[in-house]
């Protein structure tokens, strides 16, 4: 693997870092209201369902912009 390769990879990497971090953030939060009664637990798993899918679809975009060598659509 070259330098340039590798240079991507991490790029990668840190961008799936950032969007693990917005998916715990997001959790957390739905978690907290489903806790306080603010939604009910119907609500929260609805959310919960919707911040990963979101999160996988932003994964993807991901890999296919660093890792195939794909551009931003």
């Amino acid at each position: 693997m070259n330098s340039m390769d590798e240079e991507q990879r991490a790029r990668y990497w840190k961008a799936v870092e950032t969007e693990d971090k917005w998916l715990d953030e997001r959790l957390t939060d739905i978690r907290g209201r489903q806790d306080t009664g603010m939604i009910s637990i119907r609500q929260a798993a609805d959310e919960r369902i919707v911040a990963m899918e979101q999160h996988l679809d932003a994964v993807r975009e991901l890999r296919r912009r660093h890792l195939e060598g794909g551009q931003s659509r």
